[in-house]
């Protein structure tokens, strides 16, 4: 087993132990979803070997297995590995006017170190992902047109998803509470939400796993997105504007409250032509103060992503694209104004590679080209290789998710070269998912100068969906 230098390593008794606390947690989850179907059903349908058409119940596990070698992380030396485990169980039930829907959760790791860096990314033991209300509507505004309204709580996958995004490889899920709307009508749809984010929440510290009812936040977040086609070609068009207001419960807990609009141009690939995507956001607003007593800081931020390629129709489908992102930096860490990209709920792969025990990079304070090459060897089978240079783009910051801090730099920006490499395989009609992975970090010149080397990240997966 991998250990970090100096931290002692749970034991995989332990991990079985707490194994079967969710294997008995998920059992009395799946009778209790049972019982209420069986309770609910009309008289008809419980004559029926089948569910009733109005009601669909599903199940998905995800469990992976990880190892770092060579940590990049400040004050941490050694490697590290963890095991994670999701279980979501969604029931939906559909009537003509209204559709209701509950998804269970129990996100669980195992085998981490004691020292590892645990957060609610990794952890939400047994809680409510979901439970919302959703009113279905069509032909309000002209003959054709449908929409949506959802009151509860819900996750979202919105524009891009880098800003706001229901996870699929993070090992937890962000959810929100509130009201959701949507309308489509021929080609261009309108999406707006006004909510509380979840919070993730465990009872004691993080690698121990224990249940705690998840609770919204007393922040808001809320926003619009407009998407329409330009022409025959699959251009699009999207425009949309976010919100943060982070409360402050008590004069010593200053937050961010800022606002976000975007504008994102694109063309998604197809066999035999170009694909683009252009997105660039301007954020500004307020910031904490440097000190709790003083006013907040004025913000503003900055963000840019373009990347564009050719799909050819040879065999296996490649696929090559130049990539580019930038988020702003805080250029001087100590004065009153605040430039660091607040990234909201958004995701940080595939653009910056995994997360879990890796979540090396991510778009705040970063300037990272790189190309990517994907492959389609077979019909069931999906690959991609990626090499990303990210450098920081406010040196004065330094490299923040990393915990490294150098008010005024220490004259090195280069952080280092990314290789990144993932194959997925589709079984049984995509009910079984296998999925590893590999990373590589060369250091560069940041790394060298704060006394760090080569890292190593692998990873194996399965996903399997009923």
């Amino acid at each position: 087993m991998v250990q970090s230098s100096g931290k002692s390593n749970r034991s995989v008794y332990t991990m079985f132990q707490h194994s079967q606390t969710v294997v008995v947690c998920l059992t009395q989850l799946l009778a209790a979803a049972l019982m209420s179907v069986l309770t609910s059903w009309p008289v008809r349908a419980q004559q029926s070997d089948a569910l009733p058409n109005w009601l669909s119940v599903a199940f998905e596990q995800q469990s992976r297995i990880q190892f770092l070698d060579g940590q990049f992380r400040n004050g941490l030396e050694g490697s590290d590995q963890g095991f994670e485990w999701r279980n979501l169980l969604k029931s939906e039930a559909k009537f003509k006017r209204l559709s209701l829907t509950a998804e269970f959760a129990d996100m669980r790791t195992y085998l981490m170190d004691e020292g590892s860096p645990l957060d609610s990314f990794f952890a939400n033991p047994l809680d409510i992902l979901q439970a919302n209300v959703s009113f279905p509507f069509k032909d309000v505004f002209h003959e054709g047109d449908k929409g949506f309204l959802k009151i509860g709580r819900f996750t979202m996958d919105q524009g891009s998803r880098r800003f706001v995004a229901r996870n699929r490889f993070r090992n937890t899920i962000n959810s929100f509470a509130g009201v959701h709307a949507g309308l489509e009508s021929d080609e261009t749809t309108i999406e707006m939400f006004y909510t509380r984010p979840t919070m993730r929440l465990v009872d004691g510290d993080w690698i121990d796993n224990e249940a705690r009812p998840d609770k919204q936040s007393s922040d808001f977040f809320w926003g619009a997105y407009f998407t329409t086609a330009l022409g025959s070609k699959g251009d699009s068009l999207q425009l949309y504007f976010l919100g943060a207001d982070e409360r402050r419960d008590r004069p010593d807990n200053q937050r961010f409250d800022v606002l976000n609009p975007g504008v994102r141009l694109f063309r998604n690939p197809a066999a035999g032509r170009w694909h683009y995507d252009a997105e660039a956001v301007y954020q500004f607003g307020d910031a904490p103060a440097l000190d709790v007593s003083g006013p907040l800081r004025h913000h503003s931020a900055r963000y840019y992503h373009l990347s564009f390629g050719y799909s050819f129709q040879v065999t296996w489908q490649p696929r090559l694209s130049f990539i580019y992102h930038y988020g702003s930096g805080d250029k001087d860490p100590l004065d009153n104004e605040s430039n660091e990209l607040d990234h909201l709920f958004g995701v940080p792969r595939p653009d910056f590679g995994p997360t879990g025990s890796f979540r090396a990079f991510q778009r705040v304070n970063t300037s990272s080209p790189g190309l990517v090459l994907n492959l389609q060897p077979a019909s069931n089978v999906d690959a991609y290789i990626r090499w990303q240079r990210p450098s920081l783009a406010a040196p004065a910051q330094g490299w923040r998710i990393t915990r490294y801090r150098h008010e005024g730099g220490i004259g090195e920006d280069h952080l280092g070269d990314q290789l990144e490499t993932r194959v997925r395989w589709h079984l049984f009609s995509g009910k079984l998912t296998i999925d590893s992975g590999y990373v590589y970090i060369a250091s560069g010149a940041y790394m060298d100068r704060v006394n760090k080397g080569d890292s190593h990240y692998f990873y194996a997966q399965t996903s399997l969906r009923l």
